[in-house]
């Protein structure tokens, strides 16, 4: 897709959805626009007498990135049920492919199990559940406290276009087995390595990053550098986000850091529970995810999955959360 015709794109989604799409700068042709030429987002769209009727975007946080996130995938009402989902994210795989791109990362509504498949029939594989991921309605401006029920749960996908960079992934010892069962069932070329003694003390400051999404009532703490005092300036953060209202609030790790595997549990006693991987988000490793839920219930038979693998990550999660969730 061409930035000059981004407006074609805008008025695809305005006819599929409405006001309604969840993401506001799709309905900004001149911002789509900007996205293209900074190509750091790339479109496969689906044309049918000139217009666009189908839509499968591709991001990039980097141009060093590795591996980009699939996104915005629409299909116009007049054009569903012929496939051209399929078609357009076939072609995204191999584009990507040919570019040396290791993979797509994307995520899939977890209320029904039909997305879920179409990413399945694709050959990608599941890497984690983010529970109550979607909330009831994403029209908003502003956290609503009261927005905490009927959210909607995703799966996470990856699928694999070329063969990573072989590397290390330290994961806490509670979520080895799990970590590794996704990484042989989705082949990737991570290997569970167990962290050896600290030899250094650790800086007396973490690096993270925050990052509030207000129209889906989340919260994500993105850890860089582990410091002596990460787990009190994470509780800081995590008292102050549940008292505005997020009702998800998301702790990434990266799994290319030892300390990361020495992790004994204190994330888990403040109320958060395995998330999910996600395969080459950094260009040198992985990232853990860890998920809280803040005024938020969900329960198994919420969410549907669409394989055995998928059921078997859910009752892994869901018997985390059961057991962490802070209510």
């Amino acid at each position: 897709m061409c930035p000059s015709e981004a407006k074609s794109l805008s008025e695809c989604i305005f006819r599929s959805y409405g006001h309604s799409y969840d993401v506001d700068w799709v309905y900004h042709p001149e911002q789509i626009a900007e996205k293209l030429q900074n190509k750091l987002y790339y479109s496969v769209v689906g044309i049918a007498d000139g217009d666009i009727v189908g839509h499968v975007g591709f991001a990039l946080e980097s141009k060093e990135d590795s591996v980009g996130e699939a996104g915005q995938a629409v299909v116009d009402t007049r054009f569903r049920g012929h496939h051209l989902f399929t078609s357009m994210k076939k072609y995204l795989a191999h584009w990507c492919a040919e570019q040396s791109y290791y993979g797509i990362f994307s995520e899939a509504t977890a209320a029904h199990p039909y997305s879920q498949k179409a990413n399945i029939n694709l050959q990608a594989t599941e890497t984690g559940m983010l529970l109550g991921y979607i909330p009831s309605s994403v029209e908003y401006a502003k956290i609503d406290k009261s927005s905490g029920s009927h959210r909607t749960s995703i799966a996470l996908f990856y699928l694999r276009t070329n063969s990573g960079h072989q590397r290390p992934v330290y994961t806490p010892k509670r979520h080895w087995d799990v970590v590794n069962r996704i990484i042989k069932h989705s082949g990737l070329s991570g290997k569970l390595t167990e962290a050896e003694e600290r030899k250094a003390p650790l800086t007396s400051s973490a690096e993270l990053r925050v990052l509030l999404r207000e129209d889906h009532n989340q919260a994500l703490i993105t850890v860089d550098t582990y410091g002596e005092n990460l787990i009190s300036v994470v509780k800081t953060l995590l008292d102050t986000f549940c008292n505005i209202g997020a009702n998800c609030i998301y702790l990434d790790l990266p799994l290319n850091d030892p300390e990361t595997g020495r992790i004994e549990g204190q994330f888990e006693q403040m109320g958060f529970f395995f998330g999910g991987i996600f395969p080459n988000k950094r260009v040198d490793g992985d990232v853990l995810r860890l998920q809280l839920l803040n005024n938020v219930e969900i329960n198994a038979g919420d969410v549907s999955t669409a394989s055995e693998f998928g059921k078997g990550l859910l009752d892994y999660i869901i018997s985390e959360k059961d057991e962490h969730h802070r209510g």
